[in-house]
């Protein structure tokens, strides 16, 4: 059996001439080569825009062709094999980590849905018009991780990304109709339990945080707490409570940045049975309370 090589931003910028890089994002100007042997397990985001040549490669064990102008999206949690460049292959790449990725877009059933359609169908052929914008949100991030100055870069990046992604997702959408607010009925590519795993994260989106118990979920889903796990884990990466808790943790973050709630309604509105216990909840995944984080990241203290 083949090894396996976890393919974070670590090993990219290991393995490759990066140009410029930080520990959520990583720029390259193209790849001629990539010495790893055997499989590749992503665990980032890659976008590669092919800017001419060819690539070949097989994703889960599917081979994909990506021509000049074509996009290839890689999520986390597939496996590469057989990758192949043109002597001609060009291209701009843009890596992201997968908790950057989790901390700046909310996780929410259309994210999920498109992440479906990207694993079956991973390149989009862009249009001029969208070849340019991308190839601008790249100079610009280009230039960001160049000049790494200002008291608020990592809030300007993480500000910067969120406009890319909303764009990014607007031409996925236009690639793959109902991709994008409808559930997905499309299943001839769809594993069972990538099925599962869709219909719990709608479930998950919907709660609005207000239901954490994996067995009401499972319930809801006529299947057992362990199977609902260990179905998300297999498809995912992270088991039902992992993503429950870092749903929760998204709605509590939003609203102690952006409302003017107390920290005792925001508890009581989520369901904590206590405040005691919706703080620790809080610290255990922050290191610091709920006003602490509330005054750190909102520059004052709104109790």
């Amino acid at each position: 059996m083949a090894n396996t090589t976890k393919l974070d931003l670590d090993l990219v910028k290991e393995l490759t001439e990066a140009d410029y890089s930080d520990s959520d994002l990583i720029i390259i100007d193209g790849i001629k080569e990539f010495p790893v042997e055997g499989s590749l397990l992503t665990d980032m985001v890659m976008l590669i825009m092919c800017t001419s040549g060819r690539l070949q490669l097989d994703i889960n064990n599917k081979t994909f062709n990506v021509y000049t102008n074509d996009l290839l999206i890689c999520p986390p949690n597939v496996y590469i094999d057989n990758y192949m460049f043109s002597i001609n292959f060009d291209s701009k790449i843009i890596g992201l980590s997968y908790n950057a990725l989790q901390r700046m877009l909310h996780v929410n059933k259309d994210i999920w849905n498109m992440a479906l359609h990207i694993g079956q169908r991973p390149v989009i052929r862009l249009e001029n018009e969208q070849l340019e914008m991308l190839d601008k949100y790249y100079t610009l991030l280009r230039f960001k991780l160049k000049h790494k100055t200002g008291t608020y870069y990592n809030e300007s990046m993480r500000s910067l990304f969120q406009p890319f992604f909303f764009d990014l997702t607007s031409i996925i959408e236009t690639s793959y109709p109902g991709a994008v607010g409808e559930e997905n009925t499309d299943n001839q590519d769809m594993k069972p339990g990538d099925a599962l795993v869709e219909k719990f994260l709608r479930l998950l989106a919907n709660s609005q945080g207000h239901d954490r118990s994996v067995t009401k979920y499972a319930e809801k889903l006529y299947v057992s707490p362990k199977y609902l796990s260990t179905m998300c884990k297999q498809s995912t990466g992270k088991t039902a409570l992992e993503w429950i808790h870092e749903y929760t943790m998204e709605v509590i973050t939003q609203r102690l940045k952006y409302t003017d709630k107390s920290v005792k309604e925001i508890a009581y509105e989520l369901n904590f049975p206590n405040l005691s216990f919706f703080g620790k909840f809080v610290k255990s995944r922050t290191g610091m309370s709920p006003l602490s984080y509330r005054k750190q990241f909102c520059g004052k203290n709104k109790e």
